[in-house]
């Protein structure tokens, strides 16, 4: 017997078990990641859940009829965006990131045998190869995340080293100036002019520290409803007639609320620049468990399957298109997110279109380093 899911495509009755038993998969794996990973204990429910359910929402969609997509992680970076969150925002090294996944597998097979359900060997088959890629993207995004810290170190590091020497610079030509002996004057020049040279080796560092590194942005953190900011920018922005539909519900948080403008901003700005101009685009509010979902959704060529895991470097364009832009918007959308302990996930299909999400704590101000 088959059922439909909230989308209309059909399930098949072991979809439909699966989703039944979601809460508990999800609550036995809480358990035993935050009994088994010692970093993982002191992490909060929004941030230790993290992509975990909508893995989970994925493996189902996949075991459905007819479904669209093959595995769990096919056209979306849900798993990249795992691993960097974790990467920034705990104290996970990557053997954690596989522990917690590994969990998950254990438990989601050991419930389904203790209900009595017997897997085909093409459903076990797009299970494990489901958490197995969910696996290999999460620690290539933590890797990806880990390199940009290590950046990021290099750049204040830089920057601290810049005062002493700006101090020394300033007393060698003051020597230079109260200083009537050549010998001390020629070596106070040289002073000087070594000095000049160590500050541009460390403004070249600072300069690649910009250019490749997430640097973490300063929030202002303030109260306020995110359905009325949605409201708004949708209100204003300029789509060339194309029509935006919003649905959600009041949800009133703690987050910064310029740089969430801007985060919607530049996601209307994509789906308007590479999606079906005769199609509207949606915009959709969620509240779930402690988490806001913002995402936004559109019709028209799905996202290259090769530019899916490079879209958020900086000053990089999805390449298949005629439009000319710097390449800065979906890597500031990424580092407002995860300044607030968040990630955003696209999923990109040609079936069901193209949508970001961005999923951070209703009260961020626990994650935002002030």
């Amino acid at each position: 017997m088959d059922t439909e899911d909230n989308c209309g495509r059909s399930m098949t009755e072991l979809a439909s078990a699966f989703s039944a038993f979601r809460d508990l998969v999800l609550e036995q794996w809480k358990l035993r990641v935050s009994a088994e990973i010692p970093t993982a204990a002191k992490l909060g429910e929004p941030l230790l859940l993290n992509m975990v359910p909508s893995l989970y929402d994925n493996i189902v969609e996949a075991l459905s009829a007819d479904s669209p997509r093959p595995f769990a992680t096919a056209g979306t970076n849900l798993a990249v965006s795992h691993g960097r969150e974790r990467a920034k925002m705990t104290e996970y090294a990557p053997p954690d990131l596989l522990h917690e996944l590994q969990i998950f597998r254990e438990v989601l097979f050991s419930i389904t045998k203790a209900r009595g359900m017997e897997l085909s060997k093409s459903d076990a088959e797009v299970i494990g190869h489901s958490i197995e890629a969910a696996a290999r993207e999460s620690i290539a995004g933590f890797n990806e995340a880990d390199r940009e810290k290590s950046i990021s170190f290099i750049a204040s590091l830089s920057h601290d080293l810049r005062n002493p020497l700006n101090v020394a610079n300033a007393s060698a030509q003051l020597i230079q100036l109260k200083s009537s002996d050549p010998g001390i004057i020629d070596l106070a020049k040289r002073v000087c002019k070594k000095i000049t040279e160590a500050d541009a080796m460390i403004q070249t560092m600072l300069d690649a520290a910009v250019l490749h590194g997430q640097m973490g942005l300063k929030l202002q953190l303030i109260s306020f409803d995110i359905i009325v900011l949605v409201e708004e920018v949708c209100a204003d922005f300029p789509l060339l007639g194309q029509h935006v539909s919003v649905v959600g519900e009041s949800i009133v948080g703690y987050w910064c609320r310029n740089s969430l403008k801007r985060v919607l901003e530049n996601l209307l700005t994509n789906a308007q620049k590479y999606g079906d101009s005769s199609r509207p685009i949606k915009v959709q509010v969620q509240h779930e468990d402690d988490l806001m979902l913002l995402s936004v959704h559109n019709e028209g060529v799905p996202i290259p399957k090769t530019e899916m895991y490079q879209m958020f470097n900086r000053y990089r364009r999805i390449e298949e298109t005629q439009i000319r832009g710097w390449g800065l918007g979906l890597p500031y959308v990424q580092n407002v997110v995860e300044s607030h302990g968040g990630t955003v996930v696209v999923d990109s299909a040609e079936e069901r279109g193209t949508t970001f999400t961005v999923s951070i704590p209703v009260d961020a101000r626990p994650y935002v380093k002030q």
